[in-house]
């Protein structure tokens, strides 16, 4: 298959079936941190980490993400897609961050580098701009749903990566 074919192919999707390669590159995202991240994880984040925590990690991940491109392909509007990027696509870049971030701190290749990179970016400005082309994301939303996203992929990483344990502020009388 010649690039312009591809990129004409691309060109021509709507949102809601160009969603669906979220799902795949994240199933090949997850295909290269499969082998290693579990062990690069419990050398230098959190002591312990095994790959039954990053099976079921990712494999809840990935019907997070399969469920949600469900949800934005069968209900393509403003909200779910604001939900979409807000609470389960943007992480995927700044996903590409804390492999960088990783490999630099550690000094090592952190599994899941290359495809965080080679991917995910392309991956986030071409559904962004489909969806601002079909009304369905505006710049506004696009930067409040990122900076959710932060949040999100901070506390993520954070407890489930670093194993930071957050405070309740519950009391018990």
């Amino acid at each position: 298959m010649d690039i312009n074919h591809l990129v004409e192919l691309l060109r021509g999707l709507p949102f809601r079936q160009a969603v669906w390669l979220f799902p795949l590159a994240t199933a090949l995202h997850f295909l290269e941190e499969a082998p290693h991240f579990a062990d690069w994880a419990g050398k230098y984040a959190l002591t312990g980490y095994t790959h039954q925590r990053w099976r079921r990690i990712h494999g809840l991940g990935m019907v997070f993400a399969i469920a949600f491109c469900g949800l934005a392909s069968m209900f393509p509007n403003r909200a779910v897609v604001f939900l979409f990027f807000a609470l389960c696509f943007s992480e995927s870049v700044l996903n590409g961050l804390f492999h960088v971030g990783a490999t630099a701190l550690s000094g090592v290749y952190c599994p899941g580098l290359i495809t965080a990179l080679v991917l995910y970016p392309p991956l986030f400005w071409y559904l962004s701009q489909v969806a601002y082309r079909e009304g369905l994301l505006t710049n506004t939303l696009g930067v409040v749903a990122f900076l959710i996203a932060v949040v999100i992929h901070t506390v993520d990483v954070a407890t489930s990566v670093f194993g930071v344990k957050l405070q309740s502020h519950r009391h018990t009388t």
